[in-house]
């Protein structure tokens, strides 16, 4: 009894579904070389089990037994469904059912059908002190498991080619600015962004530097599984040479955590209002980012 990898009572198992064939041996003889059940409902989704009684594909000298999904009406494109199912057979000596093979598999629109082309052998189904097949008679049954919540991940979806966005910010009457102000906000795949400017620097700065920082207006939304990835670049405009002061990032993942990406020292406060630099002129200063986003992450379903 090789084929029974696991024998064993099954005393209650939600959810089974069994299939009595009387008159065994005349399935070939009346040419049904392929019984599909009747349909029966496990986890919301329909399914039927298959027997082939002469073996399926290389299943010659066995029986082969699969377990199918009915396409979900109310699923439509691509859509998946995971289930952990095990076959059974009726030991009718012994008055027990006994496992033959226990798996989880997905069943999805291009694979609607799983099982076993050598689920067991002619000659251990017939062997009289097996039980599985008296006067002719045998029982088949399924348990089916659908998985609800398969696991827990997470998918990285990278943007091939993704555009550059530029957007321009003007801050005029830069020596009035005491506090932290912020750009209007702007759009890039989708997603909004916002800069934010210390004029005389975050808390780490006293006073020496700007900080600067590309900050993601949606992430404070995101669920705990999704982020966003960005490169970008921050520039202050020269007025006069065109020689910017610019900073470039790498990629980094904006998410409900770490929503906001940048320099606290950004630039030393000192060269920003030098008139010569031409950085500050006539109280205004410029910023120019450049912002592409590189990737989404969400949770796998």
């Amino acid at each position: 009894m090789g084929e029974v990898s696991m024998k064993k009572s099954i005393d209650a198992l939600p959810r089974r579904y069994l299939l009595k064939i009387e008159s065994f041996s005349l399935l070939s003889e009346n040419g049904i070389y392929k019984y599909e059940s009747n349909e029966f409902e496990s986890g919301g989704f329909n399914w039927k089990m298959i027997i082939h009684g002469d073996g399926d594909g290389d299943g010659e000298d066995h029986i082969s037994v699969y377990l199918a999904i009915i396409k979900p009406s109310s699923l439509h494109g691509v859509w998946e469904v995971n289930a952990s199912f095990s076959f059974l057979i009726f030991d009718q000596i012994h008055d027990n059912y006994n496992v033959m093979k226990g798996m989880e598999r997905r069943f999805r629109n291009i694979k609607t059908e799983w099982g076993l082309s050598k689920c067991i052998s002619h000659e251990t189904f017939k062997n009289p002190s097996n039980g599985y097949l008296v006067n002719d008679k045998s029982i088949f049954g399924v348990d089916v498991y659908v998985i609800k919540n398969h696991g827990i991940g997470e998918c990285m979806s990278l943007l091939n080619d993704s555009n550059v966005y530029k957007h321009e910010w003007k801050i005029t009457e830069f020596s009035e600015l005491k506090n932290e102000v912020y750009s209007g906000e702007f759009t890039v795949e989708g997603y909004k962004w916002k800069l934010s400017l210390y004029p005389t620097g975050d808390s780490r700065q006293n006073g020496q530097s700007i900080s600067v920082f590309l900050e993601s207006v949606d992430a404070k939304g995101f669920d705990r599984h999704k982020s966003v990835g960005a490169k970008f670049s921050i520039s202050v405009k020269n007025q006069i040479s065109g020689d910017h002061h610019k900073n470039i990032g790498g990629a980094n993942w904006y998410s409900a955590a770490s929503y906001s990406w940048g320099w606290s020292s950004f630039m030393r406060c000192c060269e920003l209002n030098d008139p010569k630099k031409g950085f500050l002129i006539e109280d205004c200063c410029i910023l120019e980012a450049e912002v592409s986003v590189v990737g989404v992450v969400n949770c796998l379903t």
